[in-house]
């Protein structure tokens, strides 16, 4: 929200009006010590010592109150500001200071916005955490207490511990990735290198699910982290392995666009409704009706970020109906010679 528009007629803000007011202020009392010892005892103020004395002495105290004056609009500040974080209605301060009234208060809505999402993150997280350990404590104890058949309630609890374990991974992985782009030791990395290692990694599941894979790709060179590269990739085939059908097709594609490289993950799934698309990026935020966790894309989109570059879902339609979902990751071309991304 922004406030209100200035008038035409308003004056520039000047913000070395304060400066002027104390020297203003300093010559205005340096006149009126002078034209007084002139006026009242000529005799001491022609005095080299005894007048230098008495015009200093005069000129002080003068010249404190002209300072306090001219001061006064930064305790006007001062005041607002802390209206501000009491939440009260904040006061109106003078023009030449309103730029930096204006900057501080978007500094601290940005921080009282991170500090409200970082509460709704560990909050959530704490849920998350709490729920499988939950779950698990009643499996064991209605196995123990013979309420619940030992062979069944067996893989529902491993299920349960394999859940517990993933969320741990992607909170590891977000604490991870927010270190290294503090860092920002940033390098060069062959976009297609790192995705062929990490479909091999995957190649376990994808013959579980007896998935039918199919991998594309050209030379495309990155300037990132590769451990975050490779995580940006497993958390996107692997939300696609999760979503894509037993027995089904499944593919990756790396290729160059006319300005853009483009990493393409597609399967053969039942679609996403329209209208939760974009918030299955924030954290724990999952499909209707979905078993996900909700951080392995909200990690995605930190990466991507990271990199400059775009990850976005869409619903692939054929014949009016929705065949699957398409993973797409967009990076902008760096032009020639210049520093960046090239294929």
């Amino acid at each position: 929200m922004t406030g209100p528009a200035s008038t035409p007629s308003a004056p520039a803000a000047r913000p070395w009006s304060i400066t002027v007011r104390l020297l203003l202020g300093l010559a205005l009392c340096l006149l009126l010590v002078e034209l007084l010892l002139q006026a009242f005892i000529p005799e001491l103020a022609a005095a080299p010592l005894w007048g230098g004395v008495l015009r200093l002495v005069a000129v002080l105290p003068l010249f404190a109150w002209c300072a306090g004056r001219a001061l006064a609009p930064l305790r006007l500040l001062e005041d607002e500001l802390h209206a501000g974080e009491a939440g009260s209605a904040p006061r109106p301060v003078p023009a030449e200071l309103q730029p930096l009234s204006d900057a501080v208060h978007g500094v601290l809505a940005h921080q009282r916005a991170a500090t409200e999402q970082q509460r709704r993150f560990l909050a959530d997280a704490s849920h998350q955490l709490r729920t499988p350990f939950a779950v698990l404590r009643t499996q064991l104890q209605g196995a123990m207490s013979g309420q619940l058949e030992v062979k069944d309630t067996l893989p529902k609890m491993l299920a349960t511990v394999d859940r517990s374990s993933e969320l741990v991974r992607q909170l590891l992985s977000l604490a991870k990735v927010e270190q290294l782009v503090a860092q920002a030791h940033w390098q060069e990395v062959d976009l297609d290198t790192v995705a062929q290692a990490v479909c091999l990694e995957f190649g376990p599941l994808l013959a579980r699910k007896r998935l039918d894979f199919s991998f594309e790709s050209v030379p495309v060179r990155l300037t990132t982290d590769p451990w975050m590269l490779g995580e940006l990739l497993r958390n996107l085939l692997s939300n696609a392995i999760h979503h894509a059908p037993r027995g089904s097709a499944l593919g990756m594609v790396v290729r160059v666009l006319p300005d853009q490289a483009e990493l393409l993950i597609w399967d053969n799934g039942g679609g996403i409704d329209a209208a939760v698309m974009d918030r299955l990026f924030e954290p724990f935020q999952s499909a209707a009706g979905g078993t996900g966790i909700g951080l392995g894309l909200s990690i995605c989109r930190q990466i991507a970020e990271s990199m400059q570059a775009q990850v976005q879902l869409f619903n692939r339609v054929q014949d009016d109906r929705v065949v699957g979902v398409d993973a797409v990751v967009r990076w902008n071309l760096a032009p020639a010679g210049a520093g960046g991304l090239h294929a």
